[in-house]
């Protein structure tokens, strides 16, 4: 029987790297991104991949209506599902807290917290329905420390932490739910993030920049496959006992 996991945010970096791990482990995957630009190697994946269903959802996971609808949608299409990768995520724009507003704050808060409830609270039925599966969020390094200037964003990671440590202990035993924590991981949103700080700070991007990887015991950024291998064994057998945890995959950047 083909396992089916649904990947949110699957136009990313990190999200394409999730969505091929899944169908080379030989998993049918559902993609879901706000952007339907971002899914438009869709059909180049379903055809490298005839022998599984590779399907592309447009869906902003913050609106209540639309996750319901695309829950509908994922059930009819699989008719399962077996793993929730919640990769869906928004960099905050730097600021003080003085210049945060309120909007960029619930913008930042929506994306990384509020659609990750959505989701779950959408899909957990069909999880359920075949004797269970795994949720995995992506949080942030910075959601195991404050960063300065990104306030919005380290609260909203650190809240998913412990709300997947909540539903790890709701859903158990048949439902196992853990993070992966990123480093300083070289995507477009990442460098996105550098710019900001680097212009908050007055400095260029290529000063924050080695700033920043500089405090990396490996001496490198990580790639995108790096968060993809961490997604594909706690959504695997080899990971049963397994729930509740959160994978640091940042190159020793910090320590827990």
């Amino acid at each position: 029987m083909t396992t089916t996991a649904l990947v949110t945010g699957a136009g990313g970096g990190i999200g394409r790297a999730v969505v091929r791990s899944f169908l080379e482990a030989g998993t049918s995957v559902a993609l879901v991104d706000a952007d339907d630009r971002f899914l438009s190697h869709t059909p180049d994946l379903a055809a490298e991949f005839p022998h599984l269903t590779v399907r592309a959802y447009t869906a902003d996971i913050t609106q209540t209506s639309r996750v319901g609808t695309l829950a509908e949608q994922v059930a009819a299409d699989f008719g399962r599902l077996d793993a929730l990768a919640l990769v869906a995520g928004t960099v905050q724009t730097a600021a003080g807290i003085a210049d945060l507003t309120p909007t960029e704050w619930r913008r930042v808060i929506d994306v990384n917290l509020t659609g990750a409830y959505e989701m779950t609270h959408a899909l957990v039925p069909l999880l359920k329905q075949d004797g269970g599966g795994s949720i995995t969020a992506v949080s942030s390094w910075w959601g195991r420390s404050g960063h300065a200037y990104f306030a919005a964003y380290c609260a909203a990671k650190a809240g998913l932490i412990v709300f997947t440590q909540a539903l790890a202990q709701e859903l158990a035993p048949l439902i196992r739910a853990n993070t992966v924590c990123p480093g300083n991981i070289d995507t477009a949103m990442h460098r996105a993030a550098l710019e900001s700080e680097a212009a908050e700070r007055g400095v260029s991007f290529e000063e924050i920049k080695q700033s920043e990887w500089a405090k990396i015991p490996l001496e490198k950024a990580g790639a995108p496959q790096d968060i993809a291998n961490a997604i594909l064994f706690l959504s695997s057998p080899a990971a049963a006992y397994i729930t509740g945890a959160s994978l640091d995959v940042n190159g020793g950047v910090v320590f827990h």
